[in-house]
């Protein structure tokens, strides 16, 4: 009976494939579904639809959408109808560029319906367009979709465009204010940030590798108290990535792996604790 409905699913699919020709999709907006309600500041979402889209193994689906905030993309929701065996279905946000920011993998099994979730950390600009990347692998995959729509967001299918969308949906988080500058002092009184000398930096954080390719590592030699904010910066003080930790133990990691391709130079870690600044530059190769 499911290998029935796969079938019926991806004749209709490959239907809707012969029609697609030069059109746009719909845009992404507010509708019922499956979608209402998420947990997030921010949600850009696609109509929901009664035609599918058929993607089969190593196709590459991509849906462009313009982000609503300056933050996060957490979680990627992609209505699937049918699959056709196990497999993987990967998820990847990529600038107006074609450079991926990140994305995940999950496995799905034969049968499987309904809606998929990634978590992961993009981080967007508003107004900006990105692009929702789905690829799959060892199995077949029908996606919920809808044709016939035009709008200024565009669906491709290994290359070509399509007339239509995919039922998918963004949830993202707004960026938080980074820390205001810290200064320099040692005034008691002062209820300013007081940044730390190097010493003081290497007695309480092993940082490795430096110079550094793709990830860096912040260990603790020591247990801190409160709310701890791992940053690496640019030296103009643009956030890069950020890691939040609550009372970290002694020798807890912090793995930073920032979302844009750095290019080689100078770069600023910083860590906050109980309006206290550490800072430590780190050279990438």
């Amino acid at each position: 009976m499911k290998l029935n409905k796969f079938y019926i699913l991806t004749a209709a699919a490959l239907l809707i494939g012969t029609l697609s020709a030069q059109a746009q999709s719909a845009n992404f907006a507010s509708t019922v579904g499956p979608f209402d309600n998420l947990n997030h500041d921010c949600v850009v979402k696609e109509a929901r639809g009664n035609q599918v889209l058929l993607l089969n193994n190593l196709d590459i689906a991509l849906q462009s959408f313009t982000a609503c905030e300056d933050g996060v993309v957490e979680k990627i929701y992609v209505s699937v109808k049918q699959v056709s065996s196990n497999g993987r279905i990967a998820a990847v946000i990529q600038d107006s560029r074609g450079q991926e920011i990140h994305g995940k993998k999950i496995d799905i099994r034969a049968g499987q319906e309904g809606i998929l979730t990634f978590k992961i950390q993009a981080e967007v600009e508003q107004g900006i367009t990105y692009f929702l990347k789905l690829r799959t692998m060892g199995t077949n995959v029908v996606l919920e979709g809808q044709y016939g729509q035009a709008s200024e967001n565009s669906l491709h299918l290994n290359g070509w465009k399509l007339d239509g969308n995919i039922t998918t949906a963004i949830g993202m988080r707004r960026i938080k204010d980074r820390p205001e500058e810290a200064f320099n002092s040692r005034n008691p009184a002062d209820d300013n940030a007081v940044e730390d000398r190097a010493t003081e930096f290497h007695s309480n954080f092993l940082v490795y590798p430096n110079p550094f390719n793709n990830e860096v590592t912040v260990t603790f030699k020591r247990e801190f108290k409160g709310e701890t904010i791992v940053m690496l910066t640019d030296l103009s003080g643009n956030v890069l990535h950020r890691e939040i930790r609550l009372n970290p133990a002694q020798g807890q990691d912090v793995d930073l792996i920032p979302a844009y391709n750095l290019r080689p130079g100078a770069y600023a870690l910083r860590i906050i604790n109980d309006n206290r600044v550490y800072n430590q530059t780190l050279m990438k190769h």
